[in-house]
């Protein structure tokens, strides 16, 4: 095999991702062509024998939570398997967030936190392995790994050291990598790597790709100060936003631009920001790359990555295929490490690999320092992104974990939250609804006279208006009325808050509802609401027979709970729907029965494979509507709340309104700068004496 080192170029930045990629990728015609040209082999990675790395040893944590599996590519990580997370509630297949993936389609393969090539004074040496004919690394002891480079004549140049250790923390370890300069001179190396992969695409396509690329940040130092808080970027962004737009090649064929700039971007260098972690996430878990640190110091400096990585770059496994199912690799490379005869230069980073949750970030003193709790949020993104506020989902989790701690069921947990929410927001409710329906009692009463003047002043559009106006004044109507539903919109930010609590809680994952009596009853045959996580699966189907939905993602079996939702959503409607305002034309009625008819199916479908959890969410809150609603009704038909004579009186007894008064008052300005200013009354006692 021949091994050609070039300066850092273009072309040395396609031979960095040669662990990357096997020998038969597009970009390695790039590579072919460079050796059809003279250069001189400097430094090489001496082969081992083969016999010496048959099987490599799997590195476990002492708390049987995490086993990483190493590959012959860069020493870097084949499988990281969570032990104690499954994929389905069977329990049988682990999790695995980082693994070696291989695209048929471009024969290309990829590895996470492996050692692609070092640096040499500007040289590149390739230390991945792909394409040798014997290994280059080899296997010292459990996660500890190491490669000998030598010159064009064999001489010993540098050790490479890796070496992978479990923290004493859940889902977590450390990667340090060192070289030791074995020859007679200094040099200056520069580790090239990758880091995290991209998470594996969800099996559920339910409300899209939640996968995200997260930042924790230091300002600049001016700005910074002596805080030793780690801000954590607040964009929410998901994945594709790092993907990028992609661009058309000669064919017209659209593709994503690899490499790109992760850290610094121009925009980062701008405003200053220095890197303090990089992770990516997915509905319940995240993979995070950050410093190793003291937590007790009070230098903000040791909360940056920058002593281990100076910058990183996202590449394009399969550039050509669509944003889900593209694959970003990010690589990273270190600072230059000067490093004289004899003596060894080491950098080291932190990973942590597991649930995405609060409790478990704030009990790991090193992430709870570098401020991953705030990493943490429930929100949907998009529309709705504004209107969920950190500290309302933050009070509804916490509520939600003190109701399971007292019964002990997570189903049970969500239908109490929401009765306790839709209590607190009874008050406001109350109001919201009597207002509406009173208004609308008002409106019916005065429709024949509304008719009346619209057919006799049908040729006068402004008169018409003066008209109506006044007859509003004179039958005591005002238009505020109708912002009676507006309280009820103001509630939607805690209905958004509290789906996407259900939505992202990881204690809900692999859950059963109702301390799972169907599987009970079923000696654990009938998997129905075994998941509050994924859909009810009252009714599985034949492999044969799964089948994926844009709209849904992957779908394998009949869920009754959609349903049932249908028929509570037919009922809610029923009973929430307000008294119809005017008279409707029979295409107007036709119309809004179609729109009530399509609400009612298409809300069913849209929540087809929700999780169980949110369709029990939506299920109680219906069904709670429904019955306050009727409660509501009641209590103002007991009353008589709904009789107009009563209305009036009550309009009366409480004298003009806010908004009322307000036009009373402009209306008074306005006659009065027409009239302009008056001269005084002498008879008016406050002006007695003033004109003697």
């Amino acid at each position: 095999m021949r091994i050609s080192i070039l300066p850092i170029s273009f072309l040395s930045v396609l031979l960095t991702l040669a662990a990357l990629v096997s020998p038969a990728i597009g970009m390695q015609d790039d590579a072919d062509s460079i050796s059809d040209t003279p250069v001189t082999i400097q430094y090489t990675a001496k082969p081992v024998p083969s016999e010496a790395n048959a099987d490599w040893v799997p590195l476990v944590d002492d708390h049987d939570e995490i086993e990483i599996r190493f590959s012959k590519l860069g020493a870097g990580i084949e499988e990281l398997i969570l032990l104690d997370e499954y994929e389905t509630v069977a329990l049988k297949d682990h999790i695995r967030l980082q693994q070696l993936v291989f695209n048929e389609a471009t024969n290309q393969t990829a590895v996470p936190f492996a050692l692609l090539g070092l640096e040499i004074d500007g040289y590149y040496v390739e230390l991945s392995g792909a394409g040798f004919d014997a290994p280059v690394w080899q296997q010292l002891g459990p996660g500890v790994f190491e490669a000998l480079i030598i010159d064009a004549d064999g001489s010993n140049i540098a050790l490479v050291t890796r070496t992978y250790t479990m923290r004493d923390t859940p889902h977590a370890f450390m990667l340090e990598q060192s070289v030791e300069n074995l020859s007679p001179e200094p040099h200056e190396f520069r580790f090239k790597t990758t880091a995290m992969i991209d998470m594996p695409k969800a099996k559920n396509g339910y409300a899209g790709d939640r996968r995200r690329v997260r930042y924790g940040m230091l300002h600049s130092a001016e700005q910074q100060g002596p805080s030793i808080q780690v801000t954590v970027d607040d964009k929410l962004a998901n994945r594709s936003k790092v993907l990028g737009k992609k661009l058309k090649d000669a064919n017209g064929n659209k593709y994503y631009a690899s490499p790109m700039a992760v850290w610094p971007t121009a925009k980062t260098i701008e405003e200053g920001s220095r890197l303090s972690w990089i992770a990516l996430s997915d509905r319940y878990f995240s993979v995070v790359l950050h410093p190793v640190l003291d937590p007790l110091s009070t230098n903000p400096d040791d909360r940056l990555i920058a002593s281990s990585i100076e910058s990183i770059d996202r590449y394009v496994l399969n550039t050509y295929a669509n944003a889900p199912d593209a694959t970003m690799v990010f690589a990273a490379s270190s600072p230059a490490l000067t490093v004289e005869p004899g003596s060894t230069a080491t950098i080291a980073n932190a990973v942590y690999a597991g649930p995405r949750t609060k409790p478990v970030f704030a009990d790991d003193p090193i992430l709870a320092a570098l401020n991953l709790p705030d990493m943490v949020v429930y929100n949907i993104g998009g529309m709705c992104a504004g209107c969920t506020f950190d500290w309302l989902t933050n009070i509804l989790i916490a509520v939600l974990r003190i109701f399971h701690s007292i019964v002990g069921d997570w189903a049970v947990s969500i239908m109490l939250l929401v009765v306790l929410v839709r209590g607190c927001l009874h008050p406001i409710t109350r109001w919201s609804q009597i207002r509406m329906q009173r208004f609308g009692v008002q409106m019916q009463s005065m429709a024949p006279k509304q008719k009346a003047l619209r057919e006799k002043y049908k040729d006068e559009p402004k008169r018409m208006q003066q008209e109506m106006s006044k007859l509003w004044k004179e039958e005591g109507i005002s238009p505020m009325g109708m912002l009676g539903c507006l309280p009820m919109m103001l509630q939607s930010p805690v209905w958004i808050a509290l789906y996407a609590t259900l939505f992202f809680a990881v204690e809900l994952k692999h859950e059963p509802a109702f301390y799972g009596i169907f599987q009970s009853i079923s000696g654990g045959s009938w998997m129905f609401l075994a998941d509050l996580s994924s859909a009810d699966g009252a009714i599985p189907l034949p492999a044969a027979m799964h089948f994926s939905f844009p709209l849904w993602g992957n779908v394998s079996s009949i869920n009754i709970l959609p349903l049932l939702l249908g028929v509570v959503f037919y009922m809610h409607q029923k009973y929430l729907t307000p008294p119809t305002q005017a008279t409707l034309t029979p295409e107007q009625e036709s119309q809004q029965k179609m729109m009530k008819v399509m609400m009612v199916v298409m809300f069913p479908v849209m929540m087809y494979t929700a999780p169980s959890g949110l369709a029990l969410y939506f299920m109680t809150n219906s069904t709670m509507g429904i019955v306050e609603n009727k409660w509501i009704r009641a209590h103002m038909k007991k009353h008589g709340m709904l009789e107009i004579e009563n209305i009036r009186a009550d309009k009366k007894a409480k004298g003009p309104g806010f908004m009322q008064r307000m036009n009373e008052a402009a209306e008074a300005k306005k006659q009065l700068m027409e009239r302009g200013p008056q001269a005084p009354n002498p008879n008016d006692r406050r002006n007695q004496g003033k004109h003697k």
